[in-house]
């Protein structure tokens, strides 16, 4: 048997020296064989140089005159060593906690003939990781230390193996001697800062690759020797930074060997961005260059969806790459219904789809250039539509760093087993089910407990499990909301568990049950479509059981997990180690960059004919228009290019969903009258015909520019006012009137406009019966606003049904999630406003109003007469003024 290489370990020390001594007293009690210690003094002017004579028996030392910075400090170490014995660098920063972090490193570095670098995990002693192997992408030059950019929570992510990196941080690095023998020591165009990566990369050059060494992990407190000099030190990082660039940014951007655009979703909704964010890191990492475009409307909350900020660098980068010019080849991730909307030479879909495709859905499939199946289940739905020949595999896969047995996570303070079911509150899901056979199955005195991680989407879960709550008998159960989690947050949670369970009736959502497996819980779950598959093939324990006994069947096999779990934690071991090797994301995406490797052949494709699809909201100023306009866009609806809508934070954060010139085309319309939208009675009759003229022309103009997208939409408050008009040049249309309690609007625009509650409650009056006008003859629905808050779902599937009836077509059916997202709680915390009393008039139309919201056919009842005669006067004073003003002008 070989003897282990020698090795020189090379400690750089400048001044701060109670840290090298902290260094050196915990690399002595290492386990470093016969290995040899040498610190590199950088010129101090402390008391290292005397301090350093009490360790003269273990150390050897190399005094330098002055400081000459790290790389020439280092160098001159590397020099001074012994010619034939491997080299580590070490920081006097590090703290080494643990022992045989020497042997595990050079085994790393041996473990295969072409490996020359080895790096660790570095962590501070707050409990983040620091480092787990760099890399620098060209867009910027900036060098990142974990692969996410960003300092993490440490939770044994990266630790479960070795595995290749661009580079490591060189605080702590092992390097074969063949290496330095090959490329020199590092690079003296450095000062300090990047001299790691380029020396990687030039090692790579020469045949050497890098490692991280999962089993080793060091503390580092970064920047020790510069803590109390942050200018100097961001001084020393541009330098770094600028050499690095004109040495290899060049030959980084000449790595990627294609190019592809996504479409889909890094953040919202989660269901898409749970595999999608991985999978464009690993594409990244098989060099092929990526960016990004979101699939999904861009009208949900800053703090919710799409956001510009993944807390991810790569991400990040992916997203400002997005403003390039397209690609060959787009990738579409997500609801396929969105597809159309990818403007692509060549168009991929990736064909994740919880039921088989309807008529809509498979049109869209076929006139798609290739299909990419994520699972066995996809392919044959597929394949029964004919669609085998454009058809390929790309395999759902685990994040094997982040997903695997030996996270850390805190563990039932009293001893409980914890299971884990992770739900949404749907009708696939049915959590609520779940809750009660668990309470009727097990007792409050067991030693079990559930932990339902929930996707609530809007749900009242309070309400729904309020009864449960009170039984003093039943298992116990938490329920926690999911929040939006960093990646390895979210494994926490499975590492927490000591059974992960899934009662879901779905075919598709398999995120849970992989990440379960990759962790090496023991798993049991109802066997449908993908996820009967992995059960199958990762030993998983597979429920065969009807939509009305599942739960049942899935809490009796659970108890046969229970009575013997330490061999269904021995199965779920060995299930483990096959699944983060067969179904790692890195070797899906090397599946990817073959299927890119073949020629495009586009589909021929047929002119598309153009779709019925005109959408018009109307409804009284603060009424809940632009709520309901996001909603449509959300829909799929067009409704302008970003950055032509209105915008005022002041009055709706979330924007209004109006176009600016249709706006100001509205605006001119009531001007010219003599009125405005609050005084909508008593126009100078002379000049109807001149501004009838100018407003059919302005729609003209308008409505050519949305016809060229399918569907659209448009909302302005004040169409109620000025549609009839212009009704003969819109064709088939739908309207959607949004109504909403007067007291509520009234409050509402008298505080934003100053308006008296008389006038402000005749306006509500007179715009929603012109509404009503407008829908008599032409299809239309009645959308109650309040009922929208209170019943988001539901009241968006009746939008979504009745324009489907009424032929608007290319329209998708959110998800849960979406909409919850958009029509938040907060906007549902409204309180009847004090001061602000209808009319019995206007009582009476608002309650006919809400019987036509509830798809009751009855007749508006007779208007107010005052409040007519109010906006009349109101009118003429108007005119009257607006004379006088012009008489004194002249």
């Amino acid at each position: 048997m070989n003897a282990a290489p020698r090795a020189s370990l090379i400690v750089l020390a400048w001044n701060r020296w109670e840290l090298t001594r902290r260094a050196l007293d915990s690399l002595l009690r290492c386990d470093l064989g016969d290995s040899e210690i040498l610190v590199v003094d950088n010129g101090s002017s402390d008391a290292t140089a005397q301090e350093l004579g009490v360790y003269a028996d273990r150390v050897r030392v190399l005094r330098l005159a002055r400081n000459l910075g790290y790389v020439r400090g280092n160098n001159a170490g590397i020099a001074a060593a012994a010619a034939d014995s491997d080299i580590v660098l070490l920081n006097n920063d590090l703290v080494f906690t643990q022992a045989d972090w020497l042997a595990k490193l050079r085994a790393c570095v041996y473990a295969a003939g072409d490996c020359g670098i080895a790096g660790c995990r570095l962590v501070d002693d707050q409990g983040h990781l620091l480092h787990a192997g760099t890399r620098v992408l060209p867009d910027d030059g900036i060098g990142v230390q974990t692969p996410s950019g960003r300092i993490e929570r440490d939770v044994g992510q990266y630790s479960d193996a070795d595995r290749v990196v661009e580079g490591v941080v060189f605080a702590a690095v092992y390097i074969r001697r063949a290496v330095i023998d090959a490329i020199g020591p590092l690079h003296s165009d450095y000062d300090t800062y990047a001299e790691d990566s380029d020396y990687c990369l030039r090692a790579r050059a020469a045949g050497w690759h890098t490692r991280l060494c999962g089993g080793v992990t060091l503390r580092h407190d970064q920047h020790g020797s510069t803590a109390d000099d942050a200018a100097r030190r961001g001084e020393l990082l541009r330098q770094g930074r600028e050499t690095f660039a004109r040495h290899w940014l060049p030959a980084l951007r000449a790595q990627y060997g294609t190019s592809l655009r996504i479409h889909g979703a890094l953040d919202f909704p989660q269901h898409v961005a749970r595999w999608l964010r991985p999978l464009a890191r690993a594409l990244d990492a098989a060099g092929i260059r990526l960016s990004y475009q979101s699939l999904y409307a861009p009208v949900l909350p800053e703090a919710i969806a799409e956001p510009g900020d993944s807390r991810d660098h790569l991400l990040n980068t992916l997203r400002r790459r997005g403003a390039e010019t397209a690609p060959a080849a787009a990738l579409c991730v997500g609801d396929i219904a969105l597809w159309p909307q990818v403007q692509a030479a060549y168009r991929i879909g990736l064909a994740d789809f919880e039921t088989p495709p309807d008529v809509r859905e498979q049109a869209i499939l076929h006139a798609m250039d290739e299909l990419w199946a994520p699972s066995g289940w996809h392919r044959r739905e597929l394949e029964r539509l004919g669609l085998g020949a454009r058809l390929r595999d790309l395999p759902w896969g685990v994040d094997a760093a982040y997903a695997h047995p030996g996270l850390r996570a805190p563990r039932a303070a009293d001893g409980d087993c914890v299971v884990l079911c992770i739900a949404a509150w749907d009708e696939l899901d049915r959590p609520w089910r779940l809750l009660q056979a668990w309470t009727r199955r097990f007792r409050r005195e067991d030693r079990l407990r559930l932990l339902l991680w929930l996707d609530p989407a809007g749900s009242d879960i309070a309400t729904a499990t309020r009864e449960l709550a009170l039984d003093v008998h039943g298992g116990r159960y938490d329920i926690v909301l999911q929040p939006r989690l960093a990646e390895e947050a979210q494994q926490v949670v499975f590492a927490a568990a000591d059974v992960v369970i899934s009662t879901s009736r779905a075919n598709s959502r398999c995120w849970a049950l992989l990440q379960a497996l990759a962790t090496a819980r023991p798993l049991v779950a109802v066997a449908r479509g993908a996820a009967a598959e992995w059960l199958q093939r990762h030993a998983g324990r597979a429920v065969d059981a009807d939509d009305v006994s599942c739960e049942d069947a899935v809490l009796a096999a659970l108890d046969e997990v229970l009575a013997d779990l330490p061999a269904a934690r021995a199965r779920a071991l060995r299930a483990s180690g096959q699944l983060r090797i067969a179904a790692d994301w890195r070797s899906s995406a090397q599946i990817a960059r073959k299927h890119l490797a073949r020629p495009f052949a586009p589909v021929p494709r047929a002119p598309a004919a153009p779709a019925q699809g005109r959408v018009i909201v109307l409804g009284m100023h603060r009424s809940g228009t632009s709520c309901v306009a996001g909603l449509l866009h959300m829909l799929g609806a067009y409704a302008g290019e970003p950055g032509s809508f209105l915008v005022n934070a002041a009055e709706n954060a979330r924007g209004f969903l109006e176009r600016g010139d249709l706006h100001l085309a509205c605006v001119g319309a009531l001007r010219r009258r003599g009125g405005d939208w609050s005084i909508p009675l008593g126009w100078d009759e002379t000049a109807l015909p001149a501004a009838r003229a100018q407003w059919r022309a302005d729609w003209r103009r308008i409505q050519a520019e949305l016809e060229l997208r399918s569907p659209w939409l448009v909302k302005e408050p004040r169409l109620c006012l000025l549609l009839d008009e212009v009704a003969d040049l819109i064709g088939p249309c739908a309207l959607v009137h949004v109504v909403r309690a007067p007291d509520c609007v009234a409050a509402s625009v008298c505080r934003r406009h100053g308006l008296q509650a008389p006038q402000a409650l005749a306006l509500w009056e007179h715009y929603n019966r012109a509404a009503a006008q407008l829908c008599r003859d032409r299809p239309a629905l009645v959308l109650d606003y309040h009922c929208l808050l209170q019943q988001p779902q539901p009241q968006v599937r009746r939008l979504y049904r009745r324009l489907c009836d009424y032929g608007v077509q290319g329209l998708r059916l959110p998800s849960a999630e979406e909409i919850a997202a958009w029509v938040a709680p907060q906007l549902a915390r409204e309180r009847s406003p004090r001061g602000f009393a209808p009319s019995a008039a206007q009582q009476a139309l608002w309650q006919a109003l809400r019987r036509r919201a509830a798809d009751e056919d009855v007749p508006l009842p007779p208007a107010d007469a005052g409040a007519a005669a109010l906006l009349q006067q109101l009118g003429a004073d108007h005119r009257a003024a607006m004379a006088a003003e012009q008489e004194r002008g002249g």
